[in-house]
């Protein structure tokens, strides 16, 4: 599909100027559209019985769809953009339901208690999670031209980046034992169905099943690297293959490690509060703290100076929560899309191109707020800020014309 989609898009700057004849152009645009079809169908945007013939309704609501989830412009057109998004490296897995599981997320951060219990239930019923939190894994094969230890450092890094933010912990397997989930690379065709065979390089890097099959494959014939300047990071595709071992479906929030698109190793967390949120929806948080091995800067995210079997000096740390393995006592979202996230005496600002600020103190912001707040909302009207804890309540009035301390209001609610 990426390869076939790339020589269209070569020509269609000469269709959208007219500098092919109609009958060709026709051709062109005939065969855009097949493609576009067939990438639809495979990642759950259109139906396999409405795919064979969808009406322009159908493919245009689809092409929305697929827009929203790509943080595209939502036109319903297929236009050059859209097509580009179709060709770039991603995973495998349908996007089916992504949006439908990411709205629910977001409209139950402000839900109490007994909403969240009903919540867990609900995911209970659909059978997309582990029941035990102790699980194990075997890699099965790795890339030849990869060192076997480093890849099983990988591996390693890959599952103790979802146990640092949930209840989950993860041991290997002996190579001749059962295990939990198994992590195996195919080339092509390799019994998954002709939907899940691999392309060759690009296109669908690898896919995995949610709970309880415990599988992910990965694509043999993609360039895999452990650097961050080269190739395809083998440790970042694995991290996220692992999410979907784990019952997580792909996220449309931007910056998320769960996004079904390719997303290179850089310097900032890998995981977004999204990718949080959705584990610790199924798992719970993490218990007794964090076991986190910590490096010079943020958890996880100089892979390449992460050696698990390395003695390593102690640095000294910055001071305060660190966002990327913490568990949350609130969130709320503003009015401008900004989420605040909020935990023990500091909190953070989340912009809504996913970019999160370093911890703040609550102090800073809301003079007079004691920390561990439980719940935290804003209104959607005027922009008020409410907080609770316990039997006590505070409203922080938006209007300008006050001052901070006059604006922290106790509302006593017994």
């Amino acid at each position: 599909m990426a390869a076939r989609v790339g020589l269209l898009l070569r020509a269609l700057p000469l269709l959208l100027w007219g500098g092919l004849d109609a009958q060709f152009a026709e051709r062109v645009s005939r065969e855009l559209r097949r493609e576009a079809e067939a990438f639809l169908e495979k990642y759950g945007y259109l139906s396999e019985q409405v795919s064979k013939a969808p009406t322009s309704m159908q493919f245009s609501d689809a092409i929305r769809e697929f827009q929203w989830v790509s943080q595209l412009p939502v036109s319903g057109v297929l236009d050059p953009a859209t097509l580009r998004q179709m060709t770039r490296p991603r995973c495998g897995v349908a996007d089916t339901d992504s949006q439908a599981a990411w709205t629910e997320r977001v409209s139950t951060l402000f839900a109490g208690r007994r909403a969240k219990m009903r919540r867990k239930k609900r995911f209970t019923k659909q059978g997309n999670k582990w029941y035990k939190q102790h699980l194990s894994y075997r890699l099965v094969n790795w890339p030849q031209h990869l060192p076997e230890p480093a890849v099983r450092g990988a591996v390693h890094a890959a599952f103790q980046l979802w146990s640092n933010v949930s209840a989950l912990e993860f041991w290997e397997a002996p190579a001749t034992g059962p295990a939990d989930i198994r992590l195996t690379f195919f080339q092509g065709d390799h019994n998954d169905g002709l939907s899940n065979a691999f392309d060759g390089p690009g296109g669908a890097l690898a896919h995995a099943f949610l709970p309880r099959r415990g599988e992910a494959h990965f694509d043999r014939d993609e360039r895999w690297s452990l650097s961050r300047r080269r190739g395809r990071n083998l440790f970042v595709v694995l991290a996220h293959e692992i999410g979907h071992t784990l019952g997580l479906t792909h996220s449309p929030a931007p910056r998320a490690l769960m996004a079904p698109y390719y997303k290179r190793l850089g310097r900032d967390a890998l995981l977004s509060w999204d990718d949080v949120l959705a584990v610790q929806t199924l798992y719970g948080k993490p218990q007794g703290g964090s076991v986190a091995i910590q490096l010079p800067g943020k958890l996880f995210t100089d892979f390449e100076a992460w050696d698990p079997h390395r003695p390593r000096e102690r640095s000294p740390e910055t001071r305060g929560p660190k966002y990327c393995h913490s568990s949350f006592d609130a969130i709320t979202i503003d009015r401008q899309g900004r989420l605040y996230i909020f935990q023990g005496n500091h909190f953070w600002e989340v912009a809504a191109d996913g970019n999160i600020s370093e911890p703040h103190p609550l102090q800073e912001r809301w003079a007079g707020l004691p920390p561990h707040i439980e719940a935290a909302a804003v209104s959607l009207e005027d922009g008020d800020f409410y907080f609770f804890k316990g039997s006590r309540g505070w409203v922080v009035l938006s209007a300008p014309l006050l001052t901070r301390d006059l604006a922290l209001l106790l509302l006593d609610q017994g």
